[in-house]
Formats: C-alpha cells, sequence, structure tokens
C-alpha cells in the first residue's frame, strides 16, 4: 500500500427513522460538494462506506448513486406506512408483544427494492452492483453468529456480493420486537442460497465506525494513519429510568415501547465513541483522523418508531443544525 495513500470511511449509525438526521446531514454535504465538484456523486468521495440498520439502509442507497436528498424523502414519505400507529391502537398494551413484531417488514422490503431497482437502471441490484465498497453488519440468527455482509472487494470474498441488496439492507434494519427476522432466498446468475432470521447488527455494532476500521486495516491493507472516519450519529439519548415502588417487569422493558433495545443500541454507540477514543489515545501520532457527527438529545430522546409530522420535522430540524455546525469541519475533513 503506498504510503501517503488514504482511505476514506462514512460510517453511518443505526436508530430507526432517527435515520432522517444523518440524511439531511448527507443532503446538505452532497450539495456543498457539489460547487467544487459537480460531476462527482457522494459515494465517490468516499472508499467505504458502513452503515447498520437505518445506516445500512443508507450506505445501500448512497453506494448506488441515489441522492441523499431522495433518501431523505424516503424517510418522510413513508414514516406513518413502515411505523404505522393503528396497529397499536388494535391490540391491548400488554397482550401486543404477543403479535411477534409490533410491525410487518413487508412494506420497507417492497419499499428498498422499489427505490434500489430505480437506481440501478431498473435491474434489481445485488451487492456486487454497488460503486464503492461497503460493510453492513447484521446478526445471523440461524448461525447464531454476527455477520458483516460486504461488497468483494477481498479476494477472500466468495459469498456477500452476490445477495440482494435490499435483502441485505432489510436484514440489517430487522431489530427485534419492532420487525421480525428476516429470512430470504435467493438466485441469481452467481449463485443461490438462504439466510435464515437475519436481526438488526445494531445488537453488536450500532455505531459501526470500528468495522469500518477494522476492514480497512487487515482487509483493504491500510495502515491506521491512512484513515480518515467520517462518523455520523442518529442522535445520542439519556434513557433515565425512574425509582418508584414498582419493580421492572417484563412490560416496562417492552411495553409501549421496546425500551431495552433502545437503550442496548444507544449504549453500543457510546461505547464504541470511547473505544475510538482509546485507541486515538494509544496510537497518538500513529491513528487516524476521526470526526464524529453527534446530536445530544438529552432526555428528550425521539423514539426510533415515531412517525408524527412534528417529530419527523423535528429530526430534520436536528440534523440542518448538525449540517450548520459541522459542514465546514466536514468538507476540511475530507479534503
Amino acid at each position: 500500500m503506498e504510503e501517503n495513500k488514504q482511505i476514506k470511511i462514512l460510517s453511518i449509525d443505526g436508530g430507526g427513522i432517527r435515520g432522517i438526521i444523518p440524511a439531511k446531514v448527507l443532503a446538505e454535504l452532497e450539495e456543498k460538494l457539489k460547487e467544487e465538484h459537480p460531476e462527482k456523486k457522494l459515494h465517490e468521495h468516499f472508499d467505504l462506506i458502513c452503515g447498520t440498520s437505518t445506516g445500512a439502509i443508507l450506505a445501500i442507497g448512497i453506494a448506488l448513486g441515489i441522492p441523499a436528498s431522495k433518501l431523505l424523502e424516503f424517510y418522510k414519505d413513508n414514516a406513518k406506512i413502515i411505523f404505522p400507529k393503528w396497529f397499536l391502537k388494535i391490540l391491548p398494551s400488554k397482550v401486543r408483544i404477543l403479535a411477534g413484531s409490533m410491525y410487518s417488514n413487508k412494506f420497507l422490503r417492497k419499499k428498498l427494492k422499489d427505490v434500489y431497482t430505480e437506481a440501478n437502471s431498473g435491474v434489481e441490484p445485488l451487492m456486487n452492483d454497488l460503486k464503492t465498497n461497503v460493510c453492513i453488519p447484521t446478526f445471523n440468527g440461524g448461525m447464531g453468529e454476527i455477520n458483516v455482509l460486504k461488497t468483494k472487494h477481498n479476494p477472500e470474498f466468495v459469498r456477500d456480493y452476490k445477495l440482494p441488496a435490499h435483502e441485505v439492507a432489510l436484514s440489517s434494519a430487522s431489530a427485534p420486537v419492532y420487525f421480525p427476522p428476516h429470512t430470504f432466498s435467493y438466485k441469481n446468475k452467481f449463485g443461490e442460497g438462504h439466510n435464515i432470521n437475519m436481526i438488526d447488527g445494531g445488537v453488536f455494532a450500532n455505531n459501526p465506525s470500528l468495522i469500518g476500521v477494522l476492514e480497512a486495516t487487515d482487509k483493504m491493507g491500510y495502515e491506521f494513519s491512512q484513515i480518515k472516519l467520517l462518523s455520523l450519529g442518529t442522535g445520542k439519548g439519556r434513557h433515565i429510568i425512574k425509582s418508584n415502588w414498582k419493580p421492572k417487569d417484563l412490560w416496562y422493558w417492552l411495553i409501549p415501547k421496546p425500551r431495552l433495545l433502545d437503550i442496548i443500541l444507544d449504549s453500543q454507540a457510546q461505547i464504541t465513541e470511547q473505544y475510538i477514543d482509546f485507541f486515538q489515545r494509544t496510537l497518538k501520532d500513529k491513528g487516524f483522523k476521526y470526526l464524529r457527527v453527534q446530536y445530544d438529545m438529552g432526555s428528550d430522546t425521539i423514539d426510533l418508531n415515531e412517525s408524527s409530522k412534528k417529530q419527523l420535522m423535528n429530526l430534520e430540524s436536528i440534523g440542518d443544525e448538525l449540517s450548520k455546525k459541522n459542514l465546514p469541519k466536514i468538507i476540511n475533513f475530507l479534503k
């Protein structure tokens, strides 16, 4: 590997509908970059894109050349259908969990397939069709092990590139309780196979920044000092567990929203930031360049399955505010 060569990595956290935040930041970034490079699409400014859950949806969309502004509209236009409120009103709160999952994934799967196919000239895209290198964390329930589904950027990778892009995105976005585990089969010119009970990669890598760092060094041959990592969050919550006389039971953790999962996802993203800080302190001048763009929501956390117009506007407003504060830093960082 050339000593002065760099690898630019984009990492996008999971966070359900809060994917609006990084989508807005990326839309503003894309417009700003066009001022100097009007011929370039956003994916051409990065050598590797890592995304978990909602970040996986964005990562694959960007890697297909879809404008970030269009991905932002995807969230705003489909939130109410992906997370329908009527479902919650039909079932009594304490039996809702018995339905298996809060939402069906059928509409989300169809929309992802349609949007990705349109971006690929009407042909259903595979991971092999992505225009830049991509890593998508997911948990393989059928095998009981973590998976990071990847493009074919290393000769060792002999399977993931065959997978349909929308199935990969949905696999990473199938958060337990919110959506059922995702099982799918594929058959195309590269081969055929089955993936069983894939669930949200956020259970181990809601912030996939370290996935990107490990991929760049272990599989792509870069040194730490050659890495530039831009990491976009979906809002950091402060989950307060209030004290009262009643012990916390199953219903508290899962009803009316899956508090336990929300805490796990937010906590994983936060500990990753601390791991990276540790790496930077340890590696010192041999460390990688790192820029984290995140918003602290405090205790006013916006639910991952929010779909009200007011809260969607709040999320976009947060993304807009992050853009105003960070775009100059991001542009200089990427140069």
